[in-house]
């Protein structure tokens, strides 16, 4: 049996699921082959990977081999033109794909109906993403979700949109949308033993107590409303109050930044920039809360670094992970994403616990993320596999 799994570019995210799958699968001796598009992208830039995929890896569009005047876009044509080409060479049993709005998942799905290849669909879509019309629905049902074997999502929003969309509960596992909870907690607890150094290797980390915030700086993140609520936040505590960093980049980081000179709070909200994944453990390690504020995000894995490094966690009700990972003053506070005042108000209660109950909620934070971790992702998706080869056998029965 040889499993392919096929993400269009591999980050530190993937590799840790995929080192997991990689693992179970040659505990039973099977075959298995990660597939991505290509290993630059602009959108995440998470370096050099290579040392880190200790399992095989085939990419389309590499970067060392393909020409620069070709589009290496993870969802580019020439993409989707040649991803078949590289399926007939890898010659998979079984294809998971992720979601089907790209077109080289689309043209994934089409080679595997063609070769009589079982497919498994990999979603962290759900109802409320954004505006849905009947028609467009149906569409997306018969040309793309009813085609699939089986599925892996993250959570029960993900499993219910799906099974809107025609899949059956019983085909569906979970396990999608997990990270490498042990590397954040280890180097979350590093950063707190010695804040000198952590300090010493992130030199714009506040002395301040301070909210944290990771995300790019686009609308659909919010974080305009999160500056204007922490503004009011600030003018109400005084000298008490904890700083606010947000770390990122993004269209958005001027128009920001003029909002925070408005309020006069360059001293109390800063902004260093895009902080890579092997960076922002000093940054999680050192703050006193983290928010995600977005107004919609499908999932937002940040929310299980956070709760791997063991912070209490502030987060819109609106993100898919808050449903599994954030339970209401056990672990963290959620808010209107749309409400400013809302959002102060939720600022507000965390700053006024004390230090030993959000050391508790930082503490639940990880008993409830231990279940959402890369053996987790492997077991999904293994099931999903166990689950087609018992539909295959039933069909064979019945021929």
């Amino acid at each position: 049996m040889h499993i392919v799994v096929f993400f269009k570019h591999i980050g530190h995210y993937h590799i840790a699921r995929l080192r997991a799958t990689f693992m179970a699968c040659q505990q039973i001796n099977w075959q298995f082959t990660a597939i991505q598009v290509t290993d630059q992208t602009c959108q995440h830039p998470w370096g050099d990977l290579e040392h880190e995929m200790t399992f095989p890896v085939r990419t389309l569009l590499p970067a060392a081999t393909t020409s620069a005047t070709i589009d290496r876009h993870p969802d580019s044509p020439i993409a989707a033109k040649l991803l078949p080409e590289l399926l007939d060479t890898v010659q998979p049993d079984v294809l998971a794909i992720p979601g089907w709005g790209f077109s080289v998942s689309r043209a994934a799905l089409a080679w595997s109906q063609q070769h009589q290849i079982p497919t498994i669909l990999m979603s962290e879509s759900k109802w409320d993403d954004e505006p849905r019309t009947w028609w467009k629905e149906q569409l997306k049902s018969q040309l793309y979700v009813r085609k699939y074997d089986t599925a892996i999502v993250g959570s029960k929003q993900h499993r219910d949109y799906l099974m809107k969309l025609g899949m059956h509960a019983d085909r569906i596992f979970f396990g999608y949308d997990v990270v490498d909870n042990d590397f954040f907690a280890q180097k979350a607890e590093f950063a707190r033993r010695n804040p000198q150094a952590a300090r010493q290797r992130q030199p714009k980390i506040p002395h301040k107590p301070y909210f944290l915030a990771v995300t790019r700086l686009l609308p659909r993140k919010n974080i305009v409303r999160l500056v204007e609520a922490y503004a009011a936040y600030h003018q109400q505590i005084g000298e008490q109050a904890w700083d606010l960093v947000v770390c990122g980049n993004g269209e958005e980081e001027l128009f920001i930044r003029q909002l925070i000179q408005n309020y006069q709070l360059e001293v109390s909200v800063h902004l260093p920039g895009f902080v890579t994944y092997n960076q922002v453990s000093d940054w999680y390690g050192l703050a006193e809360a983290f928010i995600h504020p977005a107004l919609q995000e499908q999932w937002g894995l940040v929310v299980n670094e956070a709760c791997a490094a063991g912070l209490p966690i502030l987060c819109s009700r609106t993100v898919g992970a808050c449903y599994e990972l954030v339970h209401e003053m056990q672990n963290g506070l959620t808010f209107d994403p749309t409400s400013t005042e809302d959002m102060t108000q939720t600022l507000f209660k965390l700053h006024s616990l004390t230090p030993t109950q959000r050391t508790q909620m930082g503490q639940c934070s990880q008993q409830i993320v231990a279940q959402y971790s890369p053996q987790h992702f492997a077991d999904g998706l293994m099931q999903a596999v166990d689950r087609m080869l018992s539909l295959n056998q039933r069909s064979e029965i019945v021929l």
